[in-house]
């Protein structure tokens, strides 16, 4: 295994840091391989719930009341395609 040596890190970072191993039960360094490799895995991209991401994408979306109806229909369709999320603006 190699070493990396970090320098000029911001003091209140180093402190998180700090606080953190603290409270994982890790060295400064095991916490900071730790999140290192976190970050690395995630893309830094905080996971969401399909929920959480579908709420993000259509927050404020009111459907018209022609696709109301079309909703509606298409409910009881037997062999209905997938819907499409997509819209002409």
């Amino acid at each position: 295994m190699g070493d990396l040596l970090i320098r000029n890190i911001d003091s209140a970072l180093k402190e998180q840091l700090n606080d953190s191993a603290h409270v994982n039960g890790r060295s400064l360094s095991d916490e900071a391989i730790a999140r290192l490799k976190q970050s690395i895995a995630g893309d830094g991209v905080p996971k969401q719930l399909a929920g959480q991401r579908l709420r993000a994408i259509v927050d404020g979306f009111v459907p018209t009341d022609e696709e109301r109806e079309a909703i509606a229909a298409s409910r009881h369709e037997v062999d209905r395609a997938p819907p499409s999320f997509e819209r002409d603006e």
